[in-house]
């Protein structure tokens, strides 16, 4: 016996309620919509965490140079920016850019103030600078200085 299209209707409209009322997968799908937020969070969390690694290690390579020094007086450019590299914490030292020694003697009082600054490129592990374009198209420039004052001992 045919039923004809109420029958029909009846059955989709009580097919269509069941539907609506079963909640089974709706966890899924939530999560679905929100784990690109979520990776997408971690993901510049990790590389402003790396970011703000690598310009504490760049300061602490140039802080660490200049008192290298002011302990040792006649230290020579080369030495400083060797202790300045040597200090570069696992960073790569092939984006180490520049380590810039200037320590002028003034000859009346025998003082003498060293500026240690080491320049790092920071290159992010993510193409963050195509979202974020504050760099340049090798990455971002980072800079660390550090100055410090000493004097000679004159001999009596």
């Amino acid at each position: 016996m045919m039923q004809g299209w109420p029958g029909i209707y009846r059955r989709a409209a009580k097919a269509f309620r069941r539907f609506r009322r079963d909640e089974a997968g709706v966890a899924a799908v939530e999560f679905a919509f929100t784990l690109p937020i979520y990776l997408v969070s971690i993901i510049l969390l990790v590389e402003v965490a790396r970011l703000v690694y690598t310009q504490s290690v760049v300061l602490y390579a140039a802080e660490e140079a200049t008192r290298y020094a002011l302990v040792n007086y006649d230290a020579t450019s080369s030495d400083i920016q060797t202790v300045a590299s040597d200090k570069l914490l696992g960073l790569d030292p092939n984006n180490l850019t520049a380590i810039i020694v200037t320590s002028p003697v003034d000859p009346d009082d025998h003082t003498k103030l060293v500026t240690v600054e080491v320049r790092y490129q920071y290159v992010p592990l993510l193409p963050i600078d195509k979202l974020i374009p504050l760099g340049d198209a090798d990455g971002y420039a980072l800079k660390g200085q550090s100055k410090g004052f000493l004097t000679e001992e004159i001999p009596y």
